[in-house]
């Protein structure tokens, strides 16, 4: 188990029982990434919120029941159940409770399954088409000193067709990608949706659903404007998802070659960098808050892995609620402990 507390006390406020309908910006670089922060937001809904409750228990945080979807477009579900592990969460457990549900939005992401081919007979009733799969064989024995593979059973329809295999643990969903513009992103958006109205349908009044979408600008990187897809086309499916939720995590990458770009290239930048940049910029005047993670500014340290930045973003609604800004560093431990501490702090 971690040295530190899971979710560090400084951390808390910013990470926990977050405001209807708002968004969440982290923003992160290559060197200070935003997984263990993520994780952080885990923790805060999912775990129990008291030490003597049971793990994965129904009792209420402050009178709510809280459910998570996670769409990863950059990590898998197998990095986030053990980095999970690491902090006291199963997911798998979490999952079969329908607390948790993850979609997988980078494995398959860009992978269209082909259909099966169908044979065909000549016109003289004599011939065929050529064959195109394998004939089908006995299974191979099995191998002295090697267990077996564990595989994935094949169901065989009426026709004798092959039936789609059945999804894998763990993982509510895949996404697919494909065709062009605001129709392929209504897909995914139907897909997502699909998941967290399932979550919803057992939940009660007052009960919250936190979505966290992590990184969805690989998304626009594969994409972009030659397939109909810029920062205005995500930032609206952006907002369509966030309709379906409590509260929304968004994170996505604000490298200096992705943001400083393009103001500063003198027209010179790319669509990637154009569009890129107009996301990150338009969603922090949407967000509540912005954490921003980055590197120190004098080098790498033993004793600190990066800095925490928290500030108000252009969507907080400054008449009704506040919102403390302030910078911490923060030291990522072997054992997946995180400490934040302040300047000058220890």
């Amino acid at each position: 188990m971690p040295s530190q507390p899971p979710l560090p006390p400084l951390l808390a406020p910013y990470v926990s029982n977050l405001p209807d309908s708002s968004l969440t910006l982290v923003s992160s670089i290559l060197g200070a990434t935003s997984n263990w922060l993520v994780l952080r937001f885990l923790h805060a809904a999912l775990s129990s919120p008291s030490p003597n409750a049971a793990f994965g228990s129904d009792e209420l945080h402050n009178g709510t029941k809280k459910k998570v979807v996670l769409v990863s477009f950059m990590r898998s579900y197998e990095f986030w159940r053990t980095e999970a592990k690491r902090l006291g969460l199963d997911l798998a457990r979490l999952a079969d409770k329908q607390q948790f549900a993850f979609i997988d939005g980078l494995s398959e992401l860009f992978y269209a399954p082909q259909p099966t081919a169908t044979p065909s007979i000549s016109p003289s009733g004599l011939g065929s088409s050529p064959r195109t799969t394998l004939p089908m064989r006995s299974p191979p024995g099995a191998v002295p000193g090697r267990s077996p593979q564990p595989a994935w059973p094949t169901v065989t329809g009426a026709r004798g067709n092959a039936m789609p295999k059945q999804a894998e643990p763990g993982i509510a969903k895949k996404l697919h990608f494909s065709g062009r513009g605001l129709a392929s992103l209504d897909a995914l958006e139907k897909d997502i949706s699909s998941v967290i109205e399932q979550q919803k349908s057992s939940m009660e009044d007052g009960d919250e659903l936190l979505l966290i979408i992590d990184q969805p600008d690989l998304l626009l990187a594969a994409t972009g404007p030659s397939m109909g897809i810029g920062a205005t086309e995500m930032s609206e499916w952006i907002t369509a998802l966030q309709q379906h939720a409590h509260a929304t995590v968004l994170t996505l990458a604000t490298d200096a070659p992705l943001i400083h770009n393009a103001s500063t290239s003198g027209g010179l930048a790319t669509p990637i960098e154009t569009e890129h940049a107009a996301l990150v910029i338009g969603l922090a005047h949407r967000a509540r808050s912005v954490m921003q993670l980055r590197t120190l500014d004098t080098g790498a340290a033993k004793d600190v892995s990066g800095v925490l930045r928290i500030s108000r973003g252009g969507g907080l609604n400054a008449s009704e609620e506040s919102l403390e800004e302030r910078e911490a560093l923060y030291f990522i431990q072997r054992d997946g402990g995180v400490k934040v501490f302040g300047r000058g702090e220890s």
